[in-house]
């Protein structure tokens, strides 16, 4: 099942806190905002930087800013800067080398898997960390409209 794993999450919410604040935040105040450890912070907004979602600021008064304005980094960059380009894992792959399973020639579930990350993928580049500051009832309607599920 697709899982966000704990530096992805800890990865949004520092976007989102640099987002809330508006301006340049010290890695510090990162951390204690965040309850997490400084080497923890120092190490995800070092893959943040390379991945283009926060800019350093050196100096005495340095700290870390959001490389452009939350509606225009989108949730998919966030976690892409963590863990790559792939953002759901599935057992089985078009790859021949050393496959999981063994239906590798012809297999309905595994356009059942590759589908579903399309979707995943989808709903999260189009999802902007501006989108995730909204309330919760705000965004669960706009997820709706964007991704609609079936009646029951």
């Amino acid at each position: 099942m697709f899982r966000v794993n704990r530096a992805e999450e800890q990865a949004v919410r520092l976007t989102m806190r640099l987002a809330m604040h508006g301006g340049q935040i010290t890695l510090g105040e990162l951390a204690q905002a965040e309850d997490l450890p400084e080497p923890t912070v120092a190490k995800l907004l070092g893959m943040l930087r390379r991945g283009g979602v926060v800019d350093a600021v050196r100096g005495r008064h340095g700290g870390y800013v959001l490389a452009d304005a939350p509606e225009r980094i989108s949730a998919a960059r966030v976690i892409h800067s963590i863990s790559g380009p792939s953002v759901f894992e599935f057992p089985c792959s078009d790859s021949n080398e050393k496959p999981d399973c063994h239906r590798t020639d012809d297999c309905g579930l595994r356009s059942v898997w590759q589908h579903l990350e399309n979707r995943v993928s989808e709903v999260l580049e189009q999802t902007s960390v501006a989108d995730l500051l909204r309330r919760e009832a705000e965004a669960a309607t706009n997820l709706h409209n964007l991704w609609p599920l079936a009646e029951k």
